[in-house]
């Protein structure tokens, strides 16, 4: 009885030792220790591959072919280089292209680019519509 009662107080002092380890997965995510995220390597491009798709949906849309997306494209990326003319001219084209269609958010951005270029009635007019379009 003696061996059973040695045996069974070793196996359990060395079940519980196991227990005390430190394991590698944490169980509680806020005592685990933030990591700090390895460096990123610099990705280097080579110059041929860089195409500039502003430029090249500009030279595209003078040609005539002209759709939604590309309009949106042109106009919102040059409303947010602040290039306001340029904007207001896409943004003219794209209300000519389909007016009805538009999310508000492109009444808001063709009044703030014609009011930046001087045209405050026709902005004024297109601030109006942007607040019946948002509601």
């Amino acid at each position: 009885m003696k061996k059973y009662a040695l045996f069974f107080i070793a196996f359990f002092l060395s079940v519980s030792s196991f227990a005390q380890k430190d394991s590698k997965v944490p169980t509680n995510k806020k005592t685990e220790k933030a990591k700090p995220a390895p460096p990123k390597e610099e990705v280097v491009v080579p110059a041929f591959t860089k195409i500039k798709v502003i430029e090249n949906y500009e030279r595209v849309l003078e040609k005539g072919y002209k759709t939604e997306a590309m309009l949106q494209a042109v106009a919102d990326y040059r409303f947010f280089a602040e290039d306001m003319p340029a904007a207001a001219k896409w943004y003219e084209q794209l209300f000519e292209f389909c007016p009805d269609e538009l999310e508000a958010v492109y009444y808001f951005r063709y009044a703030e680019s014609l009011k930046s270029i001087g045209q405050t009635e026709k902005s004024k007019e297109m601030m109006a519509l942007f607040q019946i379009k948002k509601t």
